[in-house]
């Protein structure tokens, strides 16, 4: 619909709703595109401002990617900032989840509040660097094609692998299509989360709402993960969406959006006390 030129880069975005209503930024998953929130948009856009945008070296948004999760996180505040959207409820899964953890910590003042789906605070080991870095270096040379299946097991739940569901289905297939047929440079954005730094003393820095959401068919080691990044931020809220794996947003997109729509009816609620203005009525269940 828009772009929007940000620190020399020209960034991609959307704009869904009402311009009087709340905003929700939603960053998307690593190797998609806005498009992988329209169910999202489509249930929170009657009530809610609602922007996407694509992270640079992917989509519509120029390239190459960014160099790390810092400078991805300053180009979102920019973003946020000429929109006039501030203060923002933020969304992110996967890349989204990385940059809005970032975002949170440096600019929390853009924030009434941030959900993070597929997020931790703590590095990966060296081990997973080298074999993440490693994997993405042959996928560079040899396409994705054939490491979609590995791809898929990473990304999605069991019941979202197995489903027979026509929807569901034609969610899987696309995105798993789309991996497939990356461009090798594209593929260069996945390296600003595996080279991430531990934030894990910067969570203290985080001064708006947080719910922390995530699959329970993901990785255990990662639900703990999860649920340590939630204990370590003040008051923040953590949930699990049900027969979802690590791509929450599009495995489940219903229960995401209507968890989303919960925490950010509630935190505009205490919002509007904070700052003595009169909540804004919406269709969000109490």
């Amino acid at each position: 619909m828009a772009t929007l030129r940000i620190n020399g880069n020209e960034y991609y975005y959307e704009d869904h709703g009402s311009k009087s209503s709340p905003a929700i930024v939603l960053s998307p998953l690593l190797y998609t595109n806005t498009s992988v929130y329209e169910p999202i948009v489509r249930m929170l856009s009657d009530d809610y401002r609602v922007i996407i945008y694509d992270h640079r070296g992917a989509g519509k948004s120029s390239r190459p990617a960014s160099p790390d999760l810092e400078h991805s996180a300053r180009d979102v505040a920019e973003l946020i900032e000429k929109l006039n959207v501030d203060p923002c409820h933020f969304v992110g899964n996967c890349l989204g989840a990385y940059v809005g953890l970032q975002l949170a910590i440096s600019r929390s003042d853009l924030l009434k509040s941030c959900t993070l789906m597929g997020v931790t605070a703590e590095p990966d080991s060296p081990e997973e660097i080298s074999k993440m870095d490693s994997y993405v270096e042959d996928a560079k040379k040899n396409g994705m094609k054939s490491g979609v299946q590995a791809f898929s097991e990473m990304w999605f739940g069991s019941t979202f692998r197995a489903t027979k569901d026509p929807v569901q289905v034609s969610r899987r297939e696309k995105w798993l299509k789309y991996v497939a047929d990356l461009k090798p440079e594209e593929l260069e954005e996945a390296f600003q989360i595996f080279h991430r730094k531990d934030v894990t003393k910067e969570l203290s820095n985080i001064h708006c709402s947080v719910l922390v959401l995530a699959g329970d068919e993901d990785a255990p080691a990662n639900i703990e993960a999860y649920r340590r990044l939630a204990k370590n931020i003040r008051g923040a809220e953590f949930k699990t969406i049900h027969h979802a794996g690590y791509a929450l947003a599009i495995e489940q997109p219903e229960e995401v959006a209507e968890n989303i729509r919960s925490f950010v009816a509630k935190v505009d609620r205490q919002w509007a006390v904070k700052t003595r203005q009169p909540p804004r009525e919406t269709g969000a269940r109490p």
